[in-house]
């Protein structure tokens, strides 16, 4: 049995399905998603609606996932007129946020809102079923996945997006590790996460913001043992752009071998 992670890959399924048969993926191994497979690109709910029926491939929630929920329940609140909206607030609508250009949400929200109400609320009961966080032992090393971030606060194994409160589930897929400032074992300092032990992977911040390129200018997986006190690994590189340096990139657990995509071969 082989597991995987893989993370962002934003819509774009031709590319994902090339990953599956680059790596030989089959009944027998397993992959983590670690969120944002929507948005951006043409496919996202085609890659929900694919990964809902594996057994053996877990998506986490991201923060496009989360944006989606939220226009979700904006829409239902505001067509029971539960929601007077104030012409002068300049502040976005949930809606607005996840189809600003910013966030590239509108072709997701065009095809969920064409598909019938049962099929919708398949897909709204499946985005409200997932995890946050998973604390995953495999072999002497206790893997720490989510879309970005984690909680100060030990909670065990696992956070599920129905556990946590609305303020930890936007700190987990919003918030980068990279833009938090800390050492775990420095004297003085709070700790930043519970699990100081763990080795971190996440999506997110796409490598290419680090200038983590290969030769050929490509987004590659980023590794580093200590990274202000922490193991971590960033594994979105670059779906999001949209760009000649975009990839897709997958790590195995069993062996650490990394596998790549581009998205401009597809």
């Amino acid at each position: 049995m082989n597991i995987y992670v893989l993370s962002d890959i934003h819509g774009h399924y031709d590319v994902f399905k090339k990953m599956l048969e680059k790596i030989n993926f089959s009944s027998n191994d397993f992959m983590y998603i670690l969120g944002d497979v929507i948005d951006r690109g043409p496919d996202g709910l085609q890659l929900i609606l694919d990964i809902m029926e594996r057994r053996n491939m877990e998506l986490f929630l991201g923060n496009h996932e989360l944006m989606m929920l939220n226009t979700i329940d904006y829409v239902r609140k505001k067509d029971q007129g539960l929601i007077r909206e104030d012409p002068t607030d300049e502040r976005l609508t949930p809606y607005e946020l996840w189809v600003h250009s910013a966030n590239g949400g509108l072709a997701t929200s065009r095809a969920f809102y064409r598909m019938n109400k049962k099929k919708q609320d398949e897909i709204e009961k499946y985005l409200r079923s997932l995890r946050l966080i998973r604390r995953l032992k495999f072999g002497d090393v206790t893997y720490h996945l989510s879309h970005s971030f984690s909680l100060q606060k030990e909670f065990g194994t696992e956070v599920y997006y129905k556990q946590a409160t609305k303020k930890q589930a936007e700190m987990i897929v919003w918030e980068s590790l990279f833009d938090k400032y800390g050492d775990p074992e420095a004297e003085g300092q709070p700790k930043p996460f519970a699990y100081s032990g763990d080795t971190y992977i996440v999506g997110h911040v796409f490598t290419q913001r680090f200038n983590y390129l290969d030769e050929r200018g490509k987004g590659r997986i980023f590794k580093s043992d200590n990274y202000r006190g922490y193991k971590v690994m960033d594994i979105d590189c670059g779906m999001a752009l949209n760009s000649k340096s975009s990839r897709l990139g997958c790590i195995s657990l069993n062996t650490g071998e990394e596998f790549y995509i581009d998205l401009m071969d597809t």
